[in-house]
């Protein structure tokens, strides 16, 4: 996993595919007035999605198999729990590139505006945490194949 400022991203470019083409597409744009919804970069294809969310107490770890998450919070706060690499879950569903645990994970981060994670296959993570009670979110979730 990577933590680290949005803005500071690019010395991860020649260690995370597509990274600065995603990074430099967002650049471009005022990602703060995107709507919620699905998107495309040009040269690529990549997806990324805006996200608008109220974070919450508890929820399960996740876990992706084919694709990094870019991770970018653009308004809002939230913990976001991490783990170290471990076996697939069984609930692991290759079709969605997406698994649930049913333990907790081993750290948190607070990820506030200007924030963002790369999340690497096989890496447990919970995004959409509360850190000091409910708090609507904005954010960019890229999915980079890897």
């Amino acid at each position: 996993m990577i933590y680290d400022r949005f803005d500071r991203l690019s010395v991860y470019y020649d260690s995370v595919p597509y990274l600065k083409e995603i990074c430099e597409e967002l650049q471009t744009k005022d990602f703060t007035k995107l709507p919620v919804g699905t998107y495309y970069t040009e040269k690529s294809g990549i997806k990324y999605m805006v996200q608008s969310y109220e974070t919450v107490a508890d929820k399960k770890p996740e876990v992706h198999r084919k694709y990094a998450d870019l991770q970018f919070v653009i308004d809002g706060k939230e913990k976001f729990g991490f783990a170290s690499i471990r076996p697939l879950p069984e609930s692991f569903s290759e079709n969605d590139d997406f698994g649930l645990y049913d333990d907790e994970l081993e750290s948190t981060a607070v990820l506030n505006s200007g924030d963002a994670v790369i999340v690497f296959p096989y890496e447990p993570h919970t995004p959409g945490l509360s850190s000091d009670g409910p708090c609507v979110m904005k954010k960019i979730v890229a999915k980079i194949p890897m």
